[in-house]
């Protein structure tokens, strides 16, 4: 049996750490946007005497510290009688189109994608939003992420209102999505739902481009176990959400994402210098949280940045193949 999924990769522009002693309920408020490259998940599962198999971009991956192993071990120990998991040979194989550990939340994705096959192929009696909450918990429990479930599975833009997995945090997202049919809108009486596309659109009509310049890693654990740092992302973080709900607008969301980056000092000179470049450019840039990676929102896929990476904003969310 056979599975794959794609989880759009999520980039937070800023966040508010939320502690909790429930890891479905710890997590963050903020906001950011998803691209339509990510991870593609594919899980076979076959008969077989309990072996795990985990790859990454076609390597093996050590099973200790692995986000994927374990989101497959909580759905091990929450399901241990409905499936004979000594029984089973389960191999999971991540693709990633975007670099890791650079702010694209990559472990969110791959969390995501195990949980959701492995839900589906298995026949668990799991909703979406249960399986999604599996992932988010996962995330916490390792320290590799706080929100990026959440935003993977809301598409578009995400605002994360209140902390939490899917089915206990509370989102929602800027009004940036039109339907469209074959390139043009319409009235909604007037369309053919078997051409439908959703994308993200710009003012003048046109696609919405999310461009990103990788200059290295920073490993998310390291400052999600910093109490200084924590204190230092909320004294800035709490009041930028209401600052982004009184004007929900994009330019708004980049603006007030560079804000969090320059007062929390998380960015740096080298990212610094690449976003004045790319704000001068489009309608917004700042810093991927948290990666050493420049991001901006824009009209057009032209940058004058050498060897960025151009996406587009995906609006579907994480889904099956």
């Amino acid at each position: 049996m056979k599975c794959t999924v794609f989880v759009p990769s999520h980039i937070t522009g800023f966040f508010e750490i939320v502690e909790h002693h429930n890891p479905l309920i710890k997590g963050s408020r903020g906001a950011g946007v998803t691209l339509n490259r990510g991870v593609i998940s594919q899980v076979n599962v076959t008969d077989g005497n309990g072996e795990i198999i985990i790859k990454t971009n076609g390597s093996n991956y050590p099973l200790e510290g692995s986000v994927s192993y374990k989101t497959l071990d909580l759905l091990r120990k929450q399901f241990p009688e409905e499936i004979r998991w000594d029984e089973k040979k389960i191999t999971i194989h991540h693709q990633t189109q975007v670099p890791i550990e650079a702010g694209f939340g990559v472990s969110a994705g791959s969390a995501l994608g195990t949980s959701m096959s492995l839900s589906k192929l298995l026949k668990l009696p799991l909703t979406y939003n249960q399986a999604a909450a599996v992932a988010h918990r996962a995330e916490v429990e390792l320290n590799t992420g706080l929100g990026d479930v959440m935003g993977a599975v809301m598409g578009g833009f995400p605002i994360r209102l209140e902390p939490g997995a899917p089915g206990f945090g509370k989102a929602d997202r800027l009004l940036d999505d039109k339907v469209t049919v074959k390139g043009y809108e319409k009235d909604f009486k007037d369309i053919n739902f078997e051409d439908i596309k959703y994308k993200s659109i710009g003012k003048d009509g046109g696609e919405l481009y999310v461009i990103s310049k990788s200059l290295g890693t920073i490993e998310t654990s390291s400052v999600l176990k910093s109490p200084e740092m924590t204190r230092r992302v909320n004294k800035v973080a709490r009041e930028l959400l209401g600052k982004l709900i009184s004007s929900p607008q994009i330019s708004n969301f980049m603006d007030l994402s560079l804000e969090f980056a320059q007062k929390t000092g998380l960015i740096d000179e080298e990212v610094m210098e690449i976003v004045e470049v790319m704000k001068e450019e489009t309608i917004g840039a700042s810093m991927a949280m948290l990666g050493k990676t420049a991001f901006s929102i824009s009209q057009t896929p032209d940058s004058s940045v050498e060897g960025v990476m151009v996406a587009k904003v995906d609006s579907c969310g994480c889904r099956f193949f």
